[in-house]
């Protein structure tokens, strides 16, 4: 699947947020949610200062050429916006990467025991617990 297809499904997902504000706002929730993504392509220790220096040097920058975003929002609006979006929100987009990889052989090399497939997960959170503590 080519990678236009899979940011479009993320467009959509992420177009599909809830949204929390009462009018529509100067950003749609698809340039809220798109830019949370773009720093896992992007890997720039500022998103925002990278994306603006592209635009001043090339007159465009990646999250217009390659998540079609009409504008880019704030860090601290992005987060005053996502917060309350449940992970649920996102699994569209990814059951469509899961499929598209499935389709591909991308999930050959994870698959064991009769086909199941193998996913590590951070078990932090799932054994934490809030009656531990150290004394101050």
């Amino acid at each position: 699947m080519p990678i236009h297809r899979l940011l479009s499904g993320l467009h959509d997902a992420c177009a599909a947020f809830p949204d929390k504000r009462k009018g529509a706002g100067d950003y749609s929730m698809a340039d809220i949610g798109l830019p949370a993504f773009s720093l896992f392509f992007m890997q720039s220790e500022s998103f925002l200062a990278y994306q603006h220096s592209l635009k001043e040097g090339r007159k465009t920058s990646n999250c217009h050429t390659q998540f079609g975003m009409a504008k880019i929002p704030t860090d601290n609006h992005i987060r005053s916006m996502l917060d309350p979006v449940p992970p649920s929100s996102r699994h569209p987009c990814f059951d469509q990467v899961v499929a598209a990889l499935r389709e591909n052989g991308g999930m050959k090399a994870f698959e064991r025991l009769d086909g199941r497939t193998l996913i590590a997960l951070d078990g932090t959170e799932y054994f934490c617990s809030p009656k531990l503590g150290c004394s101050p």
